[in-house]
């Protein structure tokens, strides 16, 4: 595969030097495969497997939101155009639609302050609710954790389930993800652990995310547990047209539907890499990263917890881009 030495070489030197425990990661394509698990779960040197379990932070947002929303417009239980007014009477910002919180231009704050001060999952989703907006709707693009707890809380509403059955239900049964999902139970050891957090010691097992955590592990913005194996038919289904298995999990106009948009770098869900290919990427915190070249068939999956035992040790994120810049052949086209 196109640069995979340069890719594996980088994954080494990441581990050298300390930008992360540990890499597991999975370069695809129609008729390729080449998946490395290096170094370590922490700095103990406990083991990494192909078992091991991440917890892949906003990669939530098209793993699992994106995909449910895409697969809600497909087939006409939403729209593009439907107000977040339609869902609650009463917000600071009604007018803002499915698009606008897809695209990240809706006006929203990047994230609650203070998320500690909360008490309940109520009194999070009741300050979500009365925010109001710090730019005119559609005037820029703030990535905002906003934006997809109320994507998530829209989904529980169309679908009348908790957000968590319903992205088991609609997603990841379909898929065979049968290793991933929010509050996920299985063995402790199987967790890659995060952040050593002045809260709450040692994360392993439950959701790094704030935010997250304040809605009992279960939000559009972060939460679902994942591996490696599950992921590569996430991508699978998306280099396969929206097709799994002989099933249509996402219709093909609405992926191609992403290619529409270029907002500031952003399409439905997605960053673009680009404005003239079918390239999109999204990353997660805890350092994961999914990578598509929808032109050529390819994906690139890279998980890592580079979060731990600390966030402050930020070696990974220069290093994590120059990776997807390896795989896709050519430099990022910023916005």
């Amino acid at each position: 595969m196109e640069n995979s030495v340069a890719i594996y070489s980088l994954m080494d030197q990441a581990i050298r030097v300390k930008a992360t425990p540990g890499v597991s990661y999975l370069i695809s394509g129609k008729n390729e495969r080449e998946q490395h698990i290096l170094g370590y779960q922490d700095y103990e040197q406990n083991p990494l497997t192909e078992q091991s379990i991440y917890d892949i932070a906003s990669l939530t947002k098209v793993v699992a939101i994106t995909t449910r929303i895409l697969q809600l417009l497909g087939k006409g239980s939403l729209s593009l155009s439907t107000k977040v007014g339609e869902f609650w009477p009463d917000p600071e910002y009604s007018d803002v639609t499915i698009e606008n919180l897809l695209l990240h231009n809706s006006g929203l704050i990047a994230d609650l302050p203070n998320i500690y001060d909360y008490t309940s999952k109520d009194a999070v989703i009741k300050a979500v609710l009365r925010q109001k907006l710090i730019y005119p709707t559609g005037q820029n693009m703030v990535y905002s954790d906003l934006n997809f707890i109320l994507l998530g809380l829209i989904i529980e509403k169309v679908d009348g389930l908790s957000l968590d059955l319903s992205i088991k239900e609609n997603v990841f049964k379909p898929l065979q993800m049968n290793s991933t999902g929010y509050n996920l139970q299985a063995d402790l050891k199987r967790f890659v652990p995060t952040e050593v957090n002045k809260v709450r010691g040692l994360v392993r097992g439950k959701v790094h995310d704030e935010t997250a955590f304040q809605l009992n592990g279960v939000s559009g913005n972060a939460g679902v547990f994942s591996t490696l194996a599950d992921l590569a038919n996430f991508c699978q289904m998306y280099q396969n047209h929206g097709i799994f298995e002989e099933r249509e999990i996402i219709p093909e106009k609405m992926i191609d539907q992403l290619f529409d948009y270029d907002f500031m770098g952003r399409t439905l869900g997605w960053q673009r890499w680009d404005t003239n290919s079918r390239k999109i990427w999204h990353t997660g915190f805890t350092g994961t990263s999914i990578a598509m070249d929808l032109d050529r068939g390819n994906s690139f999956i890279c998980l890592t917890n580079s979060v731990h035992p600390t966030r402050e040790n930020q070696q990974w994120l220069p290093l994590r881009r120059l990776a997807v810049s390896l795989f896709f052949g050519k430099t990022e086209v910023l916005p």
